[in-house]
């Protein structure tokens, strides 16, 4: 099942990329009752609890940003959880320069859709989090 959740995801973070119809996207990945930790570094910080409360938090990012990409480098797999370290890169409105910053997500999935978001600075910390650590 983890390989499926991986391209489920895959496909879902593919989407956001292109741009358009996020909300097309988040009933396809999340579950209505899923749960994002953003990091706590970040001005955005918070649990956003409900996948309403997901699409508010995406819809910020868009307002905020003319370019916004996640790359996931690799997918963990450990049963239900996935383990993506990558990095965000983004452009914020009106602005020339492309800031690219370091993250990792861990994922629970439940079913073939996201359940729960915790996000990192470091692969060795999602790792970590998520019992893999070596």
């Amino acid at each position: 099942m983890s390989q499926e959740n991986a391209e489920a995801m895959r496909r879902g973070i593919e989407r956001f990329n292109r741009g358009g119809n996020d909300d097309a996207m988040l009933d396809a990945l999340y579950d209505v009752d899923a749960v994002f930790y953003s990091r706590a570094d970040e001005p955005d910080t918070g649990v956003y609890v409900g996948r309403e409360a997901i699409r508010g938090m995406m819809r910020m990012w868009r307002s905020m940003f003319e370019e916004f990409q996640f790359v996931v480098d690799e997918y963990v797999e450990a049963g239900d959880t996935l383990v993506m370290p990558g990095w965000i890169s983004v452009r914020a409105r009106g602005g020339s320069a492309d800031i690219r910053q370091p993250y990792a997500w861990v994922a629970k999935m439940g079913e073939g859709k996201v359940m729960e978001v915790r996000e990192y600075r470091t692969k060795e910390e999602a790792l970590e989090a998520a019992g893999l650590a070596q």
